[in-house]
């Protein structure tokens, strides 16, 4: 410091004052989530004894970095649009824990893993079984018109008397009904150590994140649900969770189960939900999901039809956004896309 000129320290000086400021400011907590931009995903996936083909081209998963918004993150927000800012209440309803929203994510991956497995093969002429035993719910939001009526622990079973055993037949049932249309669940409540049996009627309303999509306004998850598949099929998703990856876990499935490539060697990127029927559904963090397929030189992104009037606008000659609502409707875009 003593040999420095008195304009070299001044500069120093700012230097460490911007330094410390924006360290105090990364430090200080928001009440904000943000999303932004994730990396793409092309999934290495074990497939044991069975033969299986490799493809020339990409079908990226898409993912969002969601964290807790500190004081810096807010300000970057508006600087940067890529960077979207959500209230707590909105990604972390009241009751449930940091921890526990990572742990639902990555075990509604798991079960969005198994569930697009059994799509793919069930496409392929596979008969697939699967079980589970009831949906559990997790957390409440607090604006949900089931906010008195449910519980952390209640165990769903039914929904207008039909029987549901997953989260994923669930939300399947819950599309079969509009926002404001009153359903009733039936369900097992633990009341003073013994299992009861009981049932709640509540409206549908309007999902938080997604347009003309129904939700009842809990987070669940399915209690040992289990699939009978005829052969080893891992999908290495590591930390990765949610269930948005779903359509494109099944489609690389697909794809390296028949000796034709779907891509053409194109590079395709795509996000949604599915549902064991093949059904296709909204994702959170659309924006971001688009510019990192973008990002990744995507050719042709696949996304819900739910999110499309989000993500329409990204489009450009180099990129097609196309919009999908079932597994069997995105193999029929790729191949008329790779086709050309």
């Amino acid at each position: 410091m003593k040999n420095l000129s008195i304009k070299s320290k001044k500069r120093l000086l700012i230097f460490l004052v911007i330094f410390i400021s924006v360290s105090s400011l990364s430090l200080i907590k928001t009440e904000y989530y943000f999303m932004s931009p994730g990396p793409p995903y092309q999934w290495d996936i074990d497939y044991g004894d069975t033969e299986y083909y490799d493809f020339d081209g990409k079908l990226f998963q898409l993912t969002v970095r969601r964290d807790e918004a500190s004081a810096l993150i807010y300000l970057w927000s508006y600087i940067d649009n890529s960077f979207d800012l959500y209230p707590r209440e909105v990604i972390l309803p009241k009751g449930v824990t940091p921890q526990e929203l990572s742990e639902i994510s990555i075990q509604n991956m798991k079960t969005s893993e198994n569930v697009a497995i059994a799509v793919a093969l069930k496409n392929l002429n596979y008969d697939i079984d699967s079980k589970g035993d009831g949906v559990l719910v997790v957390g409440i939001l607090d604006d949900s018109p089931v906010k008195d009526k449910l519980l952390k622990g209640d165990l769903l079973t039914t929904i207008n008397n039909e029987q549901i055993f997953s989260a994923s037949e669930f939300i399947a049932t819950l599309r079969k009904y509009d926002i404001g249309e009153t359903v009733t669940i039936g369900l097992t409540r633990d009341i003073d150590g013994v299992d009861t049996e009981i049932s709640i009627s509540t409206q549908l309303i309007e999902h938080i994140e997604y347009d003309n999509e129904p939700m009842v306004g809990f987070l669940a998850t399915t209690v040992n649900e289990r699939f009978d598949f005829p052969f080893e099929i891992d999908i290495k998703t590591g930390n990765v969770g949610g269930p948005s990856a779903g359509l494109m876990m099944a489609l690389n499935v697909y794809n390296n189960l028949i000796p034709n490539d779907i891509t053409n060697s194109l590079i395709i990127a795509g996000t949604g939900t599915i549902e064991i029927d093949g059904s296709v559904g909204p994702v959170g963090g659309i924006r971001q999901k688009v510019i990192a397929a973008k990002r990744a030189g995507s050719e042709l992104i696949l996304v819900p039809t739910a999110n499309y009037e989000e993500a329409s606008p990204l489009s450009t000659d180099e990129t097609a956004i196309v919009a999908v609502d079932s597994f069997e409707e995105a193999l029929k875009v790729i191949s008329e896309y790779s086709s050309r």
